[in-house]
């Protein structure tokens, strides 16, 4: 390599202080905005290396402090802020701090690599809940609990989502188990979460949840655990690993009562209702807890399953004729969620919707059909006013299920906008839920208002943030519904620590301008 040199990276502009404050570093990227904004030339000519396009945003000022100061992202600077936070508590407030990534509290899921990369910053702190969640349980009282969350030894092993980072932290996980249990362990014992005291949540939850390890449910099945506990089956088929459904089928799990089959009916990969269904899970199960008392394939047309689905769920013995606790065919039910498609699938087997006023209404409202229910408003003025409640209902229905032509006709005819509908939310607080920018802002136009109450006693701006943070929708932009409830006159919460950092930039931006 004669004559070549080697380029060092280039050093950053600053350097991170040694106990940084991520709200410091926060304000830092608003000023730098704010500057951006105002095209002063300070600011300008900080942005200027990273040609970043206009207009400017918050997130591209993040980028910019980011990058002065040696990181390649906003993100991986705020990772290394925690780090560094963490690492500068006393030993009670990290042990909690690690307890809290590892095991996730409340609504907060764990993180499990933070969690780790704090362990590995203190080493020499060997204390009892610190070495469980990594798999240490040697020269520990398997039935003795232990501070700082007063859990028995086997519940931070159970629960330590450090199985999910590599087959190695999974095995010294499972060994511990293995050794707590041959210790007399109990494998029926739980969990008080902080963040919900209510009741312990089972240890075998732990490992089908939050670990999300095959090894330590089999081996807490082996130990006794019941299959059979309201939570780990419901849970274990929200899971890619499947492993975990047939471990708690094979150890005595019941699909009835459990709400399993219809929570898998909630997700799409068919393979896994195919893997359901041939576990013994019933496709005509009746579920009284579930949207009012409905049947599998009534649920899979709810919440937008295709019709594989419900092919699958007939090759399977559900029966098209069945009605649910209503008296309400499937036939109704695709009327209802405007699916022609099921519709056209049920005619030749001789299943038709009702063919009431009501009903016909209803249903070209659900499938956009403007002709048919403008002509029906035609021969029946008046009609959206005589509808009761459970059929004024369709419109947060159909917000729920992102259908924004069924929407966009309602409203055009009429249709009362805050209308309660399932968890007693309105059509803006399901939108929300979804992060549906579009459909939040055709509810805003047509006079939702950001403080439409929901059954959880929360509101439209509530229902997005809880979901934008903690149960995000796939391709949801929460980030957007947010502006929209903003600027519809939503207060900025008053505590935004709990927030994503797309939240949080929704926020500074709105201080900036």
């Amino acid at each position: 390599m004669h004559g070549d040199t080697v380029s060092e990276p280039p050093r950053p502009a600053r350097e991170l202080p040694a106990h940084p404050d991520a709200d410091q570093l926060r304000r830092q990227a608003r000023e730098l905005l704010r500057g951006w904004q105002q095209r002063r030339p300070e600011a300008l000519a900080r942005a200027a290396p990273f040609a970043l396009p206009p207009p400017p945003r918050l997130a591209q000022a993040q980028l910019v402090i980011a990058r002065e100061l040696g990181f390649a992202s906003w993100p991986a600077l705020l990772d290394e802020v925690e780090q560094r936070r963490a690492r500068a508590l006393h030993d009670e407030a990290f042990v909690e701090r690690v307890l809290v990534l590892a095991l996730g509290r409340g609504y907060a899921a764990p993180r499990p690599a933070q969690a780790l990369g704090l362990l590995r910053s203190r080493p020499g702190l060997q204390h009892p809940a610190l070495r469980l969640v990594q798999g240490d349980a040697g020269g520990l009282d398997a039935r003795r609990a232990v501070p700082p969350w007063n859990a028995p030894p086997l519940a931070l092993v159970a629960f330590s989502s450090l199985a999910t980072l590599d087959a190695g932290q999974d095995g010294a996980l499972c060994t511990a188990a293995e050794r707590l249990l041959a210790a007399g362990a109990d494998a029926n014992a739980g969990l008080v979460d902080p963040g919900f005291p209510e009741r312990p949540l089972p240890v075998l939850y732990g490992a089908v949840a939050r670990a999300q390890s095959a090894g330590l449910v089999q081996r807490l099945l082996a130990a006794g655990a019941d299959p059979n506990d309201n939570e780990s089956l419901y849970h274990a088929v929200e899971q890619d690993d499947r492993r975990l459904v047939a471990a708690l089928v094979a150890a005595g799990a019941r699909w009835p009562g459990s709400n399993a089959l219809f929570r898998q009916l909630d997700f799409e990969p068919l393979v896994h209702l195919q893997q359901v269904l041939a576990l013994g899970a019933d496709a005509n199960e009746l579920a009284p807890g579930v949207g009012g008392g409905t049947r599998p394939l009534h649920h899979a047309v709810a919440r937008g399953r295709s019709l594989a689905h419900l092919q699958l769920l007939v090759q399977h013995g559900a029966d098209v004729a069945a009605t649910d606790a209503h008296g309400h065919t499937l036939a109704w039910h695709a009327a209802r969620a405007g699916r022609a498609d099921v519709l056209a699938w049920l005619a030749p087997l001789g299943q038709r919707p009702p063919e009431s006023l009501h009903e016909r209404f209803l249903a070209a409202c659900a499938a956009a059909d403007e002709a048919a229910a403008r002509a029906l408003l035609a021969a029946h003025p008046g009609l959206i006013g005589r509808l009761p409640p459970w059929e004024l209902a369709l419109l947060p229905e159909q917000a729920q299920r992102g259908a924004l032509a069924s929407v966009r006709l309602m409203l055009a005819l009429g249709w009362p906008v805050a209308v309660p509908g399932p968890w007693r939310a309105s059509a803006l607080n399901q939108a929300a839920f979804r992060g549906d920018a579009a459909m939040v802002a055709l509810l805003l136009a047509h006079g939702a208002r950001w403080h439409e109450k929901n059954g959880y006693g929360g509101d439209a701006l509530g229902s997005c943030l809880h979901a934008g943070c903690h149960e995000p929708v796939p391709g949801g932009d929460y980030a957007e519904v947010l502006r929209l409830l903003l600027a519809d006159g939503a207060p900025p919460p008053a505590d935004d620590d709990h927030l994503s950092d797309e939240l949080r930039a929704v926020l500074a931006e709105r201080d900036a301008a």
